[in-house]
């Protein structure tokens, strides 16, 4: 009886065993796996790397992208006409999909013709309410009507793209075109934000309008996967540096597809293309550089941001068109005082849109 009994309590200890070492295992994984989520989310300087949501649907990107804009066969997107949201204090938008500001302020002393900008979300006013712009604040140094064609988003073929739309119609004196470094890579790409859009090849020294018309959007949901190791950061650094984003971040906000390699030449011909735009019109332009709040805290995006930047400008002046790079006396004001002093959490703020605007109105004037 004794030799029977021994063997199922042998048996359940080493169970016991097994399961405790599985247990201390899986522990020691799990604690491994916490600290280095941790020191990856510590060495970064992205920042989002201390978000608590999925880095593959970005839900914060994602909420809302199709109620403020909607999808244009030509642009890709562009502004949802008679939006109106609280976002910020305020977004909105009129029946031309041009941004709304000083609805209750005295109008201007000129209203015609008037100033347009165009650019991405910097120039739109990203984050800040619809009095807090660039734009809003212009029109109130230079007392003449300033309107609101930014788009965020956009690269600079977008942007030169809906001026080409606008102007006509529009009839402006002046045509502002503001920019940051990314814009130029986004002239490359015919996958931006998850969404299709339209590309330029560069054939000679000609540029060839592709992926037009763009194919509508498509929601695709993601796998099991992509669900649950979405919220690990080191895993979104891990699949970057494994070149596997096509599949991490495949129909989601962040998704970005490169069409070729040329987003420099692109852009450089572009300047060719804005500047024919102003003389058909009779509109003088001027290309403004802006620049992120990484520029300030990192020194390899600062010199990855000056060097498309001034290549932009550069051809710019060469096309005979009028520059102002923002740049020095961003820099100068963000050492003064703080990084947080003229930008929120990924453009600038309203102090910031302020001091950008008294540059170009300086520069106009």
């Amino acid at each position: 009886m004794s030799l029977n009994s021994t063997g199922p309590k042998r048996g359940a200890a080493r169970l016991r065993e097994a399961s405790i070492g599985l247990g201390l295992v899986l522990a020691s994984v799990a604690l491994c796996s916490f600290a280095g989520e941790l020191l990856v989310r510590a060495l970064s300087d992205d920042s989002r790397r201390w978000e608590l949501e999925n880095f593959v649907t970005y839900p914060e990107r994602a909420q809302g992208r199709w109620s403020t804009m909607r999808p244009h066969p030509v642009l890709g997107w562009e502004p949802r006409p008679g939006h109106s949201d609280s976002n910020h204090g305020g977004l909105t938008f009129d029946a031309q999909g041009l941004r709304v500001h000083r609805r209750n302020a005295r109008p201007p002393a000129v209203g015609t013709p008037p100033v347009l900008v165009m650019g991405d979300s910097y120039a739109m006013g990203e984050e800040v309410a619809d009095e807090e712009t660039v734009p809003a604040h212009l029109q109130d140094l230079l007392d003449r009507r300033v309107l609101n064609g930014a788009v965020a988003g956009y690269g600079i073929d977008q942007m030169v793209m809906r001026a080409e739309m606008l102007v006509p119609v529009l009839r402006p004196d002046l045509l502002i075109v503001s920019f940051i470094g990314d814009d130029v890579r986004r002239s490359q790409e015919r996958v931006l934000w998850g969404t299709e859009k339209p590309y330029f090849d560069v054939i000679g020294n000609t540029l060839t309008l592709r992926n037009v018309p763009v194919p509508q959007p498509e929601v695709r949901p993601i796998d099991a996967f992509r669900r649950i190791a979405g919220y690990s950061f080191a895993v979104d650094v891990l699949m970057a540096r494994l070149d596997l984003l096509d599949y991490w971040l495949d129909g989601q906000p962040r998704q970005r597809k490169a069409a070729h390699e040329d987003g420099r030449r692109v852009s450089c011909l572009l300047m060719d293309r804005l500047a024919g735009l102003g003389r058909a019109n009779d509109a003088n332009v001027l290309v403004v550089a802006q620049y992120t709040p990484l520029a300030w805290q990192s020194d390899s995006t600062r010199q990855f941001e000056m060097q498309d930047t001034h290549l932009v400008l550069r051809c710019a002046e060469e096309n005979g068109l009028a520059t102002l790079d923002t740049g020095n006396a961003v820099e100068a004001a963000v050492r003064a005082k703080n990084i947080d002093a003229y930008y929120t959490d990924a453009h600038m703020n309203d102090a910031g849109n302020q001091l950008t605007a008294q540059l170009i109105a300086d520069a106009v004037k």
